[in-house]
């Protein structure tokens, strides 16, 4: 008891109270609000409707602590005391599926708190009108996908970036501003019983992940059985970059998801920092994942991948020293070495602007990166007929995850994808 009510008065997920004591039916104030709002983090990704946090502490909230105690394996009596604190700091952070689901309810016009004025509100904005956003995005978007802000009052790249996810979401302008309205999208996403998330291109049944050192935050491993279980068939695995880079987690990830029996693709980031190292890039990616099992040759191994693509300095610009026979160089070491056809992954706009619009790769397989919501396919680069992965998003968390990747759907039926994996 004595380190629940501890960790409990150390933390305030909604930033109106860490006071948090012992609350039941009757109480008023801060802490009443403090745990309403946690309440709705809480329990709104088993779709129960947010309740009222209006900071008095009545028959709604009542039942919504004995749902939420119910979900945490608590005892049941309607009380917010330590323990309940405690579990409601650990669930309003990071939100998880209760046993039991909620139906849809009338929605409430305060579910955070914070402030009911909103005005307009951009990147380096502070106090209360930015907690209003924070929390009411945290309510609003999938926590499966998008992993929710801290609720700080300060609006930072990170807020701006969760605006922008949330208005692409609802075909609004992208441009992280707060303004009347995404105001009004975001008060009726985060009043009722739904969430805004990543849509996945229809028609497509297989589903991949590409994973780096990235999704493993603070050194978490990844499930890969547990990914292997939420229906993710191909697993793209980051192996190296440059001439000088091995990524941290290859040498577990890859035999991890090929023993979980993911169908597996190490990819390979093209760097041209200095002219003419296409040749030199290759040797290290062969090596390296030819040391973790990889031949191209087992049943569930996939072809090698070249990740073709801007800069990664910063400014977006063209490798420096990109090449068509430079990349050339690297697809034809790579093919001899495994057997296999390596597949380009890329956008139409790097071959149009940094490659002349070449034609030279038409005859490689693409996996294609564009997160607009607006098409029903990538554009195809100059000579290619079709694609065969489509990355359309770079927020999927499915079961496994600790942190979001980039997702893909692939176009093709099981069979297609079997032949491929030498099944």
């Amino acid at each position: 008891m004595g380190s629940a009510s501890a960790a409990a008065a150390a933390t305030s997920v909604c930033g109106h109270s860490s006071t948090q004591p012992t609350l039941k039916q009757g109480a008023t104030g801060a802490d009443t609000v403090e745990a309403q709002c946690e309440l709705n983090l809480a329990t709104k990704l088993s779709k129960y409707t947010p309740i009222g946090a209006d900071g008095s502490f009545g028959p709604a909230t009542d039942a919504r602590v004995r749902v939420f105690q119910q979900c945490a394996g608590l005892s049941v009596d309607g009380s917010v005391g330590p323990n309940t604190w405690a579990a409601l700091n650990t669930w309003a952070a990071h939100p998880r599926k209760c046993g039991t689901t909620g139906t849809s309810t009338a929605a409430q016009s305060v579910v955070c708190g914070h402030s009911t004025s909103q005005p307009t509100v951009k990147q380096g904005a502070t106090g209360a009108d930015v907690k209003e956003v924070q929390c009411r995005l945290n309510l609003a978007m999938d926590p499966v996908h998008y992993a929710p802000l801290t609720i700080d009052g300060n609006f930072g790249g990170g807020t701006q970036g969760r605006v922008e996810d949330f208005q692409r979401c609802n075909n609004l302008s992208a441009d992280g501003v707060v303004g009347a309205n995404t105001w009004a999208k975001l008060t009726d996403w985060s009043s009722r019983n739904a969430y805004c998330a990543p849509p996945k291109p229809a028609g497509y049944a297989i589903d991949g992940i590409d994973t780096a050192k990235y999704q493993h935050p603070n050194g978490a491993p990844i499930n890969w059985a547990a990914v292997k279980a939420s229906g993710v068939e191909i697993a793209t695995v980051k192996a190296t970059r440059g001439t000088n880079v091995t990524d941290d987690y290859l040498a577990t990830d890859l035999p991890a998801a090929h023993n979980a029996g993911l169908d597996v693709a190490p990819y390979h980031y093209y760097t041209a920092s200095a002219a003419n190292t296409g040749g030199a890039q290759a040797d290290r990616f062969i090596a390296a994942v030819k040391a973790t099992g990889y031949t191209g040759k087992r049943p569930g191994d996939l072809p090698p991948i070249l990740d073709f693509e801007r800069a990664d300095d910063g400014t977006g610009g063209c490798p420096a020293f990109g090449t068509v026979a430079d990349a050339k160089a690297w697809l034809d070491k790579v093919q001899a070495a495994f057997g296999r056809t390596p597949i380009i992954y890329t956008q139409k706009s790097v071959i149009d602007d940094c490659y002349g619009s070449t034609t030279a790769f038409a005859g490689y397989p693409m996996q294609l990166a564009d997160y607009r919501r607006s098409i029903t396919a990538p554009p195809l680069p100059a000579g290619s007929s079709t694609w065969l992965m489509w990355q359309y998003t770079d927020a999927a968390i499915p079961d496994g995850l600790q942190a979001p990747s980039t997702a893909d759907v692939f176009n093709g039926t099981q069979a297609d994808l079997d032949r491929l994996a030498n099944k």
